[in-house]
């Protein structure tokens, strides 16, 4: 069953908590963990609708190697006081959008635990949600999109935008958590640590909360979550000409449209909210879960709504597991028709060694519309099928 999480992300203003002795017996030495899945896979794709305009008549290759894999520096020193201060920077195996993935600094006590940097939202962090059958797919976040988008139960909302996270100690079962995110479009390497602030616009503030409950009742193992995130849309602001000059009164700028310049400033975004529920029983090698997340406003578009939710179970005894999973996604479109994505996957795997597993299995996708950032994901009925290992080190 997942294992509790008590955190991964953020630092603040610590000092003050680093009272009394605090000399560190040993400096921080780096160590290396990570993973690194490899598939092969069968697409048989019923309808190309929706590749690319002017794309959707010409013939798809019909399989595909791929990998998804990180490297992650990491290490950790206790002071005198027993206080942990620790750093994590996650080098991805390939190169995306990003070389570096999540990176951030943490210090860990009796208080709880605090990060700062490039992480995941507490919200994110403390879901549960359907188990998957095999590592790399799944019917809920999974590591790779064989049709080009996919469904997620996750408060993904924020990100690796850098943030502040605390988390609270673990009391009877329940775990506290909250994100402040000064900047939602901030990530580090992707916004250059010379540059002052950036301007206003698109995702601005946002905040995430989070609370989950873990605890064993005899042979039975229980974790339910839920979270909730919230991001400012910030007004769009937009200017044309050679010069724009500022005057400044009683601490208000006025902005001269002098020299043929245009200024236009927008705010009809909305701000954009998420919620999360979700929850996983673990009993007799069996492992039952769902999760559930409701968006609202996506983009900062009114009314633009997203629901999804996924289930699962798997059973897993000695080095074998096998398992089945659904999700579903519903978005909401203004003066249209519904959008779906359907998504089942059907797997097992089986422990060769440690860290080594082997697995295979069969995904089913129906996509009535949903699409991704591009407009590439595929429409209709879509089969994949699938072989691959994981490795973890």
């Amino acid at each position: 069953m997942k294992k509790a999480i008590l955190g991964t992300t953020a630092l603040v203003a610590v000092s003050a908590l680093a009272v009394g002795n605090a000399s560190a017996a040993d400096k921080i030495k780096l160590g290396v963990t990570g993973y690194m899945q490899s598939t092969y896979y069968i697409a048989d794709y019923d309808n190309d609708k929706g590749s690319t305009a002017g794309n959707n008549l010409l013939d798809r290759t019909s399989d595909r190697v791929t990998q998804e894999g990180e490297i992650h520096f990491t290490g950790s020193t206790v002071l005198d006081n027993g206080i942990k201060f620790g750093v994590n920077v996650q080098l991805e195996a390939y190169q995306a959008n990003d070389q570096i993935d999540e990176t951030f600094v943490y210090v860990q006590g009796s208080f709880g635990r605090v990060l700062l940097g490039s992480e995941d939202s507490a919200n994110y962090l403390m879901h549960y949600d359907a188990p998957s059958p095999v590592p790399m797919y799944s019917a809920d976040s999974p590591n790779i999109y064989p049709i080009g988008v996919t469904n997620s139960t996750r408060g993904t909302m924020f990100s690796d935008s850098d943030k502040i996270t605390y988390f609270t100690p673990r009391f009877a079962g329940f775990q506290l958590g909250a994100s402040y995110v000064p900047d939602a479009s901030s990530e580090t390497g992707q916004h250059s640590a010379y540059s002052p602030t950036q301007i206003e616009g698109g995702k601005d503030r946002g905040y995430s909360l989070a609370v989950n409950y873990v605890n064993k009742f005899g042979g039975v193992d229980l974790a339910v979550s839920g979270g909730y995130n919230l991001v400012e849309i910030g007004d769009t602001q937009t200017y044309t000409g050679a010069f724009l000059t500022t005057t400044a009164t009683d601490g208000e700028v006025t902005l001269n449209n002098t020299d043929g310049v245009s200024y236009t400033k927008s705010s009809a975004a909305e701000d954009e909210s998420e919620y999360t529920l979700g929850a996983q029983v673990g009993f007799a090698g069996f492992t039952v879960g769902g999760g559930y997340r409701q968006q609202q406003d996506v983009g900062g578009v009114k009314d633009a709504d997203r629901k999804t939710w996924s289930a699962g179970v798997k059973y897993g005894m000695g080095p074998w597991a096998v398992g089945v999973q659904y999700s579903d996604q519903t978005q909401d479109v203004s003066g249209g028709s519904d959008r779906t994505l359907e998504n089942w996957v059907v797997g097992g795997q089986y422990t060769l060694g440690p860290g080594i597993t082997a697995f295979g299995g069969v995904e089913f996708y129906k996509n009535d519309g949903v699409q991704n950032g591009s407009g590439t994901a595929i429409d209709g009925d879509s089969t994949i099928y699938f072989v691959g290992t994981a490795l973890s080190f």
